[in-house]
């Protein structure tokens, strides 16, 4: 955060469909811009946690977009037909509007016919809640509705939940709870269809598994989870709170035993340089091209990010960014090509100006293909008022699409816009 080097080109556009412009000497694909929601909550509630799976693709290609709308509510919006085209995406269907506002809710698919919301608030500020969602679907497979189950408290002073499938159709979450100066852990919770929310080791248990524990720095640690498709081993990286004189990453991983898992041992200097803060969080994507997990961090004081390629042994190799043209970067996220092994690394350009920490700035992207990274990045939407970024992650086991697509949040007040974004390959 916080750096000092050339200052990214800035156009404007229009907001509804953007075609990309290039400012390089280099080709790079255009990109289709399409909002899809106009009645959000600001980035940071609405969308946020890289790790929350905001955008989500299900088995019959229909798309759906979670978030926290303007009066705190979640809100679901879908397309069930191109949904880079102009009235593809639905009116929202929301939740009842909750005693403390939702944010930063996490989707996951747990059938065509349902799925769960993971998010904060609801009871009371702080609370974590799970809320079932039924989709209702035509022959066709389209869907026709949305309808909100009543929420089930998960646990209380909790924040920052980041949710996966897994692949025995379960869901794993993870979240950090905070006890002031004394204490900052990350925990985690198990759902099947069969036993509901468990321990991850334990399925007997209804206890939440300390995946992560800081008894020396209580600050606030945006984690995230991720699971193997080959060894089904469940890896968490997450980085410090923007209060945090630590620049450590914190990491475990569990392995499968055939029923469970059970947690490695904690490591809570995993890396030593990353960013602090919300809009630096840690990012984490599958390379089937390789079959490494790769983490992605922002660099304090840098405008480089650190990639690291994880093996299945737990052996990592870094293919960092080098200093890229831009001025302050955050909310980077990393998407793979399945069939090319390229990557492409989303981020924000922000201002080194006051008020400080607002984290809004241009979207752009830039590619490393081949082994080797561009410094120069490609600008997606030139406004200054954007922040928080989602990937959509494909489904579980499967390599995805060729479609590099994206949300996120456009607006400095609420409401603000969810825009999607398909990079024209």
């Amino acid at each position: 955060m916080r750096r000092g080097v050339r200052r990214f080109f800035q156009l404007t556009g229009p907001v509804f469909l953007v075609v990309l412009l290039v400012a390089s000497s280099l080709t790079h694909a255009s990109a289709t811009v399409v909002t899809v929601a106009s009645d959000a909550a600001v980035g940071k509630n609405s969308l946020a946690m890289p790790g929350s799976q905001d955008i989500l693709k299900d088995a019959l290609g229909k798309y759906l977009a979670v978030y926290v709308d303007a009066g705190g509510s979640v809100s679901v919006v879908y397309a069930n037909g191109d949904p880079t085209q102009p009235g593809a995406w639905s009116s929202p269907s929301k939740s009842p509007t909750p005693v403390a506002a939702y944010r930063r809710p996490a989707a996951v698919f747990t059938s065509p016919l349902t799925m769960r919301i993971i998010v904060e608030g609801g009871p009371a500020a702080g609370d974590l809640v799970d809320i079932p969602v039924s989709l209702s679907r035509d022959l066709t497979g389209n869907i026709a509705s949305i309808s909100f189950g009543s929420p089930t408290i998960l646990s209380i002073s909790a924040q920052y939940p980041s949710a996966i499938p897994t692949h025995d159709g379960g869901i794993i979450v993870t979240w950090n709870s905070v006890v002031v100066g004394v204490s900052s852990t990350v925990f985690s919770l198990r759902w099947t269809p069969v036993t509901g929310w468990t321990s991850v080791s334990n399925l007997f248990s209804g206890v939440p598994d300390p995946v992560i524990r800081d008894t020396t720095n209580a600050n606030n640690i945006q984690a995230n989870v991720i699971e193997r498709p080959d060894n089904f081993a469940l890896l968490v990286v997450g980085n410090r709170g923007e209060r945090s004189n630590d620049t450590t990453l914190v990491f475990n991983a569990a392995s499968y035993n055939g029923i469970g898992w059970a947690w490695g041992t904690q490591n809570l200097a995993y890396e030593t340089d990353a960013s602090r803060g919300l809009s630096d969080a840690t990012d984490l994507a599958w390379d089937p091209v390789r079959s490494v997990v790769v983490v992605t961090y922002d660099i304090s004081r840098t405008s480089r990010y650190g990639i690291i390629q994880i093996d299945g042994t737990g052996s990592k190799v870094h293919v960092d960014t080098p200093d890229l043209k831009l001025t302050n970067n955050e909310w980077g996220v990393l998407e793979v090509d399945p069939s090319t092994g390229d990557y492409y690394l989303f981020t924000m350009d922000t201002p080194l100006s006051p008020p400080w920490g607002q984290e809004y700035g241009n979207v752009t992207y830039t590619r490393r293909s081949n082994g080797v990274w561009s410094a120069t990045l490609t600008l997606i939407d030139a406004g200054i008022d954007n922040m928080g970024i989602s990937p959509l992650r494909p489904a579980f086991g499967t390599g995805g699409d060729s479609s590099r697509e994206i949300l996120y949040s456009k607006g400095k007040t609420a409401p603000a816009l969810i825009n999607f974004v398909r990079l024209n390959l």
